[in-house]
């Protein structure tokens, strides 16, 4: 009987939460609701594995379809896997970035930076997490937030990353600082020689502006 009740209420909840990620302002109004359904269910004899398997699907559907509409419901499906996983699991880090990334792509900025900062606030060195954080961040142009994050990341555990490389090679270049910039470009190249091919001619570019001979160059490290 007990399980029957657990099942009853988890079909209950998900449909509740699903219908509430269908508008960030009834989630909001109506939190006082999902609280009391929440206390109702033991998330204990949930498989968070099984949610995240099933949210990673309707993620990865949602990003490779062009319908809206179609995107939008995916999306509420995985938020709603994510959703329960994290109450399942609350210490793994994963979910809160899925949620992150996905508040992201509908532009919903405070609940992605709330996702994001609850992974990190988690584990502070994640560099899956900071490595989305700092997407968020570089996204919106806001460059030296984006590679705060970005360098945490390849300090733990991205040093291989190309992606995050590369971003922060670019960063470095939009901020001005060529040597950083260009040692990163080189990294770059290391890591994925064909990907990064159009890069070389960023190096030689740097390289004929003579920039760490330059009197500005030492001026900004001063």
């Amino acid at each position: 009987m007990k399980i029957y009740k657990n099942k009853f209420i988890l079909v209950i909840l998900f449909t509740f939460i699903i219908t509430c990620f269908c508008n960030v302002e009834v989630l909001a109004l109506q939190r006082g609701s999902l609280e009391y359904l929440e206390n109702r269910f033991d998330y204990s004899t949930l498989n968070p594995a099984g949610l995240i398997q099933l949210g990673d699907t309707y993620f990865e559907q949602a990003i490779n379809t062009k319908n809206k509409l179609t995107r939008e419901r995916l999306f509420r499906y995985a938020m709603g896997n994510y959703f329960l996983s994290s109450k399942a699991d609350p210490k793994n880090v994963y979910p809160y970035v899925q949620l992150g990334r996905i508040y992201d792509k509908m532009n919903i900025n405070s609940l992605a930076k709330e996702s994001f900062y609850k992974a990190t606030n988690l584990d502070y060195y994640n560099p899956y997490a900071n490595f989305y954080f700092a997407e968020y961040y570089y996204d919106r142009r806001d460059y030296n937030r984006a590679l705060r994050y970005y360098i945490i990341s390849y300090q733990n555990g991205y040093e291989n990353n190309f992606e995050t490389a590369a971003k922060i090679a670019n960063i470095y270049e939009k901020l001005g600082d060529l040597i950083n910039a260009k040692d990163f470009y080189n990294k770059s190249l290391e890591l994925n020689p064909e990907k990064a091919a159009e890069f070389q001619k960023k190096l030689q570019q740097i390289d004929s502006l003579k920039y760490d001979e330059s009197e500005y160059y030492y001026i900004i490290r001063e």
